[in-house]
């Protein structure tokens, strides 16, 4: 008995919604560039959200000092 192949993009629970499945099917189709663009996003809200608090740059003498 032949199984049909599974594809993970249609499992989905009974109980989500039409605006969950929408948000499913519009990440996993989204670019990569529209990923980094997701994420930039988020990281503009996070910093000023006080979420993540910015990083000092390393000087080349720091930066060479680790590795």
């Amino acid at each position: 008995m032949a199984s049909k192949p599974s594809n993970s993009f249609e499992v989905q629970p009974e109980d989500w919604d039409a605006e969950d499945q929408s948000l499913l099917a519009a990440t996993m189709t989204a670019t990569p560039a529209q990923r980094i663009a997701w994420l930039e996003e988020i990281l503009h809200l996070a910093y000023a959200s006080g979420a993540l608090k910015p990083r000092r740059f390393l000087s080349k003498e720091e930066w060479d000092a680790m590795g």
